[in-house]
């Protein structure tokens, strides 16, 4: 299985041994490559929606996978029991869906779960979110697919809220000297500069985020 550059960035993001969910799997390429890697021992293949879940239950059976991924019908993490799995990944999201699948489930709060997040929308309230209910970003990437670049989070719940900044939400932990991260940033400015005549405060955002992309040259 070759994975685009998004997906492969969040693959390297699983822990070895995990047992994995993926939420909105589509054709489950994430999930068979990370048992064809032998990274995951097996791996839930989870989507609301039942004709992308069966393209997925078909590379499953193509790559004679059918003992190490089970194909689950459901919405967000409703069906999946809590001890299903240890590793949740929500890709190819908007960031509010994704609040809303966090939100809806009473036991992901919860030290012993790992979350990797891939928002494709309006990543900073997510990261608020975060913070405000106690989640921790442990580790944050940037990378590209096509000409479009992403940001994905690793996330441990610590039952500590984060004081933060307006800035801090779009910096979250990124590591501001690696180059995707740079690419991802300036992507960011040109988008607030679009917005900062009708938003009050954007102008400190932007010198904030451009300051650590000039330094970080």
């Amino acid at each position: 299985m070759i994975l685009t550059e998004r997906l492969q960035t969040i693959a390297t993001m699983v822990d070895k041994g995990s047992v994995v969910a993926d939420i909105g799997t589509d054709h489950a390429y994430l999930p068979v490559f990370l048992i064809q890697q032998g990274i995951c021992g097996k791996a839930l293949a989870c989507d609301i929606n039942p004709l992308p879940l069966e393209k997925g239950n078909q590379n499953i059976i193509f790559n004679h996978l059918q003992d190490k991924i089970e194909t689950r019908l459901c919405d967000g993490l409703n069906g999946i029991g809590e001890d299903e799995a240890d590793t949740f990944i929500m890709a190819g999201m908007g960031a509010d869906v994704i609040i809303h699948i966090l939100s809806s489930c009473e036991y992901i709060a919860n030290e012993k779960y790992t979350l990797i997040i891939q928002p494709m929308t309006r990543y900073y309230t997510l990261t608020q979110w975060l913070y405000k209910n106690g989640f921790e970003i442990k580790e944050q990437k940037c990378t590209h697919e096509g000409k479009r670049p992403y940001t994905i989070m690793k996330i441990k719940y610590t039952g500590k809220k984060t004081p933060y900044t307006e800035s801090d939400l779009y910096l979250g932990s990124m590591d501001t000297s690696d180059e995707e991260c740079k690419i991802f940033l300036s992507n960011e400015i040109r988008k607030l500069n679009k917005r900062v005549l009708g938003e009050k405060g954007l102008e400190e955002v932007i010198n904030v985020l451009e300051e650590k992309v000039n330094d970080s040259k």
